[in-house]
């Protein structure tokens, strides 16, 4: 389809340029220990393994440098007042370090800035300074910084600045990274990166979901040459995805000017994960010394009918496609606006819209309030889920127990509202939708140095869709009808010589990264 786009705009942002000497001047890169191995698989043998792959990976030459342990390295406890590394952990925690630096890379640990961590080891509330101190006589690097148990009515900005300041008095450089309960505003003040909202999942929607809530917070205008807005930790690698969905995640981080810390098992990673993970035209776009992150130029519902009008999960609005009336007595979710019901497609485990059927097992859907699931009346073994789809649509699975594992089930957890939205619970921007059945199209752009741009085209459509885009230069902020070379981030592919615009087939859940360079 021929691609017509009102919204164009790539805004010059006022940045202080790079700063030689000074900690993130672009993205920092490296690895954390918590998407894979969370609490209990952190230990001394696994972080001195991880860093002697990043280097043999060749994950070093293009530029990951940090190995960063999350949450648990630390003892229950405080030793005389401060941080000691849990000892049932790690044995010879100096020696760690410094095998990790004579490696050529960097070191980094976490912290909070309540009384306790996340996990319920020691926080650095009022231990600020102790604890910096302590950071800089063991190397460290970078310090992430969390938000869990802080104690009602806690200044954010005063305990954030508390530890920025101590690491400043240290005179060691260390990045600071932080949570998104500190103000936007004024975050680049106390640290060098924040977290756009909520943990990442390794699953697209969880993925695409944090993309689109930085653009909705119109975040990109805070990110320059030292500070940065964080994405969370990259889930390639993990399993969650498809390849393609790890291109994209790749993609979005790379052009949005995320930290690119990675958090998969790097002991065990597949060559076509590391193709990704190293692809150096993506990194060359999210290390550009310009440091101005790309916006969202345009974004159009794509209006593709399949042979089944499937039920989505898009950004929760007001409109009818999103409410829908809930018949307690008949079990059935009617959408009025489209005049259908919500049914499981025959012999699929796809949610579709059909015609209303009096009585039809296949339409009627048990509302539990307690555990907020949708069960199929026959079965309270299945519930409606939105993680396990392979497109933007909405299936049926095997239930989650929500009181066992709240983190995995939430996405089978639904609020039905007042006006009758079906919010899903764990993903609080996104709704039950009966739409067009297609999906969306978002353009991304922003400009790199010597008057390149770089530019990101995806769809959130099922992956065997095809969308034929045309994108024009104004389309993408470029005022000019000179000549642009268009090369193909991903397929290391010079496309040609464009004037005025280039197409491309966007596949669903693929992005697709270019480099436009003038001739």
């Amino acid at each position: 389809m021929m691609l017509s786009m009102l919204v164009a705009i790539i805004a010059a942002v006022a940045t202080a340029g790079v700063v030689e000497g000074q900690v993130a001047q672009t993205p920092p890169m490296g690895w954390n220990s918590w998407n894979h191995y969370h609490c209990d698989g952190l230990n001394e043998t696994i972080v001195s393994l991880t860093a002697d792959m990043m280097v043999l990976s060749g994950l070093k030459n293009v530029g990951y440098q940090y190995i960063n342990l999350d949450d648990c390295w630390a003892a229950p406890e405080r030793a005389g007042g401060g941080l000691t590394p849990d000892p049932q952990k790690f044995q010879n925690f100096t020696g760690m370090i410094a095998h990790i630096k004579a490696l050529g890379l960097k070191f980094g640990l976490y912290t909070d800035r309540g009384t306790k961590t996340c996990a319920g080891r020691p926080g650095s509330l009022d231990h600020e300074d102790i604890d910096a101190k302590a950071f800089a006589s063991w190397g460290v690097d970078y310090v992430k910084n969390d938000d869990c148990n802080t104690p009602p009515g806690s200044n954010v900005t005063a305990q954030y600045a508390a530890m920025f300041d101590a690491i400043q008095a240290t005179g060691r450089p260390m990045v600071h990274s932080i949570k998104s309960s500190q103000p936007v505003e004024t975050a680049h003040l106390v640290s060098n990166m924040r977290r756009v909202w909520t943990d990442i999942r390794d699953q697209y929607p969880s993925m695409l979901s944090l993309v689109l809530h930085s653009v909705s917070s119109d975040l990109s205008q805070y990110a320059h040459p030292g500070f940065w807005n964080d994405l969370d930790m990259l889930e390639i690698g993990n399993g969650g995805m498809t390849l393609s969905e790890y291109q994209t995640h790749m993609s979005y981080w790379c052009i949005l000017k995320a930290p690119l810390i990675l958090g998969n098992d790097l002991t065990n990673v597949s060559a076509d994960v590391l193709a990704i993970l190293t692809n150096e035209e993506a990194i060359a776009i999210n290390q550009d010394l310009l440091g101005v992150q790309a916006r969202l130029v345009a974004r159009s519902l794509l209006e593709h009918h399949w042979e089944i009008n499937i039920v989505t999960a898009l950004q929760c609005t007001e409109a009818g496609t999103q409410q829908w009336k809930y018949d307690e007595d008949k079990m059935t979710l009617y959408n009025e606006k489209r005049g259908w019901c919500m049914s499981r497609d025959e012999g699929t485990a796809v949610v579709v819209l059909s015609d209303c059927i009096a009585n039809s097992t296949q339409q009627q859907w048990n509302y539990n309030k307690n555990t907020r699931q949708l069960h199929p009346v026959d079965s309270d073994e299945l519930c409606v889920d939105v993680y396990q789809m392979q497109g933007p649509g909405v299936t049926v699975a095997k239930c989650k127990d929500p009181t066992q594992s709240p983190f995995v089930s939430g996405n089978q957890g639904f609020i039905i509202t007042p006006i009758g939205n079906i919010r899903v619970n764990s993903l609080n921007n996104l709704c039950l939708d009966a739409g067009l059945g297609g999906g969306q199209l978002f353009v991304f752009a922003g400009p790199l140095t010597g008057g390149s741009v770089a530019v990101m085209l995806s769809s959130d459509t099922p992956a065997n869709i095809v969308s034929n885009v045309t994108v024009t230069w104004q389309d993408i902020g470029l005022h000019t009808d000179a000549p642009y070379y268009v090369r193909d981030v991903w397929q290391h592919k010079d496309l040609g010589v464009f004037e005025n615009s280039f197409t491309a087939d966007v596949l669903g859940h693929e992005g697709m990264l270019f480099k436009l360079t003038p001739v």
